[in-house]
């Protein structure tokens, strides 16, 4: 089972780079960033607190780094046109020799929305429009050009180069609604992502291989991936082991616990 990390945009600069680099060197599978402009609060008010961009800090760290992979977890799908984070993508791709991981997501933070002005829509329609994102960036990211007519998405004949360095660049889809998400992985991921317990996962994941089925789809083709937020990081193989068989990759989330106890825990589950 691979052994991921999600380090928190709220750290300082200085705090992420060690953590990544120290864990880059120890042999983790993902290196991955949260897609957040300011802290999340119980009653959706708007309120301060250093929050480093997502895209910015991978850019960075492509140049800091040397063999794990790099990605948002997730980006946020109201944030940004598809046909944008195809081209980032494939851009963090080549500038990280063929590193980059695409962690889509269809976006939840309501202080986020309401502060910046962008629309969260109802849930149903940021199902279609996530849908329909995930469609075009798979496509832009897998074919030499493309053609969509959607709702929300028009593209004409539309490049993406230079493409991927990967043969096939893993597009990670994020999020457990049985209904519209799993069905979207389905369809276009290579990884599905949601935290839970490994036995909640279990049942989702259960729900996933129907899903594939629906639509013609071998189960296997999709790595799935999960973790928690680790509050005891005391033993990071204890932590890890319950997962052992239900996942293929576990990502330590980042609760803010000192860079060093947070690095230990991780190259202990690495072993």
């Amino acid at each position: 089972m691979h052994v991921s990390v999600l380090v928190n945009s709220n750290r300082p600069w200085d705090e992420v780079v060690r953590v990544a680099q120290t864990l880059d060197e120890a042999g983790v599978h993902a290196v991955y960033v949260p897609d957040h402009f300011m802290p999340n609060t119980e009653d959706d008010s708007i309120v301060d607190g250093p929050r480093l961009e997502a895209w910015t800090m991978l850019s960075a760290l492509s140049q800091l780094t040397s063999t794990c992979r790099l990605g948002a977890l997730v980006l946020g799908g109201t944030y940004r046109h598809p046909a944008i984070v195809a081209k980032m993508v494939a851009s963090l791709d080549t500038v990280s020799a063929g590193r980059a991981i695409a962690g889509l997501g269809a976006g939840w933070q309501v202080n986020e929305h309401a502060a910046y002005g962008i629309d969260l829509m109802s849930p149903r329609d940021r199902s279609d429009r996530f849908e329909e994102s995930v469609h075009v960036v798979a496509s832009l990211l897998r074919e030499p050009r493309t053609t969509f007519a959607g709702r929300f998405f028009q593209l004409h004949d539309a490049p993406n180069q230079p493409s991927p360095m990967q043969e096939r660049l893993p597009v990670l889809v994020a999020g457990r609604g049985e209904q519209r998400t799993l069905r979207t992985v389905a369809r276009y991921a290579d990884v599905w992502h949601t935290w839970g317990t490994p036995e909640s996962f279990a049942a989702k994941s259960a729900v996933l291989d129907e899903r594939c089925r629906q639509v013609g789809r071998e189960p296997s083709e999709i790595k799935r991936a999960s973790g928690f937020f680790v509050d005891d990081l005391s033993d990071g193989a204890a932590a890890v082991a319950p997962w052992d068989g239900v996942c293929e990759e576990f990502v330590f989330g980042d609760v803010g616990h000192p860079a060093d106890q947070l690095i230990d825990a991780v190259v202990t589950a690495i072993g």
